[in-house]
């Protein structure tokens, strides 16, 4: 249980410091949310395969991971702010569901796909690939 916590407080400070540290909106194609809370079985047993297989397969790419952690009011409210200020809060407001990957068009807010983080590691990353190359019309 203790590795668990671990694992998601450095999870969640990786992407809070990226989202703080990191390129802009405008840089940025897409825009990698990752709705989790430290109660949800599928985001404990997935937290690590996120942090060490998916996401530093991007980390030179134009994808921005953010973190919505729905653990308690406190969390959601520390998380809308990072949200509101990527411009995709209206996105996944409403998306109440844990374990979840949500990529969003950072350009136009957009929702492009909801994919669980219990998906193997191969379609996770050609899934998000997929979607930041999406074209825009």
């Amino acid at each position: 249980m203790k590795n668990k916590f671990l694992v998601t407080a450095i999870l969640f400070s990786t992407l809070l410091f990226s989202a703080v540290t990191g390129s802009t909106q405008n840089s940025k194609k897409l825009i990698a949310v990752i709705n989790k809370a430290d109660w949800c079985p599928v985001c404990q047993a997935n937290g690590e395969k996120i942090m060490k297989e998916v996401i530093p397969v991007f980390n030179e790419s134009n994808v921005q991971f953010l973190m919505n952690d729905m653990t308690s009011d406190a969390t959601k409210a520390d998380s809308k702010m990072g949200l509101d200020k990527a411009k995709v809060y209206e996105a996944v407001k409403k998306i109440n569901e844990t374990g979840l990957l949500l990529l969003i068009d950072a350009e136009t807010g957009k929702l492009l796909e909801k994919i669980s983080v219990a998906e193997p590691v191969e379609k996770l990353v050609k899934t998000i690939k997929q979607s930041s190359m999406v074209e825009k019309m």
